[in-house]
């Protein structure tokens, strides 16, 4: 029995040390030497998911969610050619995407294995709210070494637009978790799911907090299979259709100027209609293939934040015009037409719960730097729920 133990705290040891990575929050990056440790940590975590694939390569392969990604970022690489902008930016934002995506198509192959990977999450998570709770009692104006003004505090997560980032697809790696260990939901397990919506209440995150209330209501409801179908495709209709009305057609309506003003926003989003009109302008120059990956100072010149125009789909022009874009849409098309033709469950309620939460989110918020851990949800992991489905049917 010890040594059983001690197997499997060696592993989960192993793999909190691999996610770790490319799951931290925005403290966690700025506190005293950890942006070096993080680098160390990095390097570390890539070194073993090669190995992974070195002593593994005949049981792996790919599926189709990493295909997409393989294709997605050579078009933005395409698109970074064009316009003489391969730089660290590029390569960095490569070695997140094509690392995670490779972990989580690694770790799925085997249930053992991939409990392990959710395991992880699952502590993090916890560790990160919990700190993030706790900092914005004892700091709540804001941590002060990383917070410059008052009026706009950075906690353990950074800003408090930053949390959903972070939360969302720790929430469903989370539930997961319990799904395929447990075959259900943990009470343990929906106490993190209310600390984070105290966490969204407490900074009043609005569109954080409408991401959240989807991914809630889904999860909680035992819809049926026409449900599943409707949520997950009228979810991103509603998402490109809302888009185009107050993004790029500007159209102001008195019921949702009164639904803002209820929450204690206006029509301008908190001023993201600057961010979106500067974008469509700088877009127009360059409308099939973008800009490429730009660094900071570029973005911020263009666009007028350096975290780009809050809106995804506008990024996605940005960065690789109306070719990515086309096969971003056309890809969440093709697999939501895979998870919808499996029965209705926990698992799969959880997959489409956490894609409607980010296709209603992708209206007034930026997604680019936690790309890779949306994609391999969205992607490869719904390109795998038979497997998933296996996983939680075996005894």
């Amino acid at each position: 029995m010890t040594s059983y133990s001690f197997n499997i705290n060696i592993k989960s040891i192993l793999f909190l040390i691999i996610v770790y990575p490319f799951f931290k929050p925005y403290y966690f990056g700025e506190l005293g030497i950890m942006p070096f440790v993080n680098q160390i940590l990095l390097i570390l975590s890539l070194t073993i998911i090669g190995l992974f694939y070195f002593f593994n390569m005949q049981y792996i392969n790919l599926n189709k969610g990493m295909i997409f990604i393989v294709i997605y970022y050579t078009l933005i690489l395409i698109s970074s050619y064009l316009n003489n902008t391969l730089n660290f930016d590029y390569f960095s934002l490569i070695i997140f995407s094509f690392g995670f995506g490779l972990l989580v198509n690694y770790c799925i192959r085997n249930k053992k294995i991939f409990l392990s990977f959710l395991s992880a999450f699952y502590v993090l998570l916890y560790i990160y709210v919990v700190a993030n709770l706790a900092s914005m009692s004892l700091y709540p104006s804001g941590i002060p070494s990383i917070t410059i003004n008052s009026q706009f505090p950075n906690y353990v997560f950074g800003n408090t637009n930053s949390v959903i980032k972070v939360a969302i697809p720790g929430l469903c790696f989370s539930f997961l978790y319990d799904l395929l260990k447990y075959k259900k939901i943990r009470n343990l397990t929906w106490l993190l799911l209310i600390l984070v919506w105290a966490t969204l209440v407490k900074t009043w995150s609005v569109t954080s907090m409408l991401g959240l209330f989807v991914f809630t209501f889904i999860v909680l409801n035992k819809i049926g299979k026409k449900q599943l179908t409707f949520w997950y495709f009228n979810t991103l209709i509603i998402s490109i259709a809302l888009s185009i009305f107050l993004v790029v057609l500007k159209y102001e309506s008195g019921i949702l100027a009164n639904i803002l003003q209820f929450f204690g926003k206006s029509l301008s989003f908190s001023g993201r209609d600057v961010l979106w009109f500067n974008t469509i302008d700088s877009i127009k120059a360059s409308p099939v293939w973008g800009y490429g990956v730009q660094n900071e100072e570029i973005i911020r010149w263009f666009i007028g934040n350096r975290h780009g125009s809050h809106n995804y789909y506008l990024d996605t022009l940005f960065r690789g015009g109306f070719a990515a874009l086309t096969f971003l849409i056309c890809s969440l098309l093709y697999f939501g037409r895979k998870i919808i033709k499996y029965e209705t469950n926990l698992v799969t309620r959880t997959l489409i719960a956490t894609s409607c939460a980010y296709f209603i989110m992708w209206i007034a918020e930026p997604f680019i730097s936690t790309e890779y851990l949306m994609f391999s949800i969205l992607f490869v992991l719904i390109s795998r729920i038979d497997i998933l489905l296996k996983f939680f049917y075996d005894t």
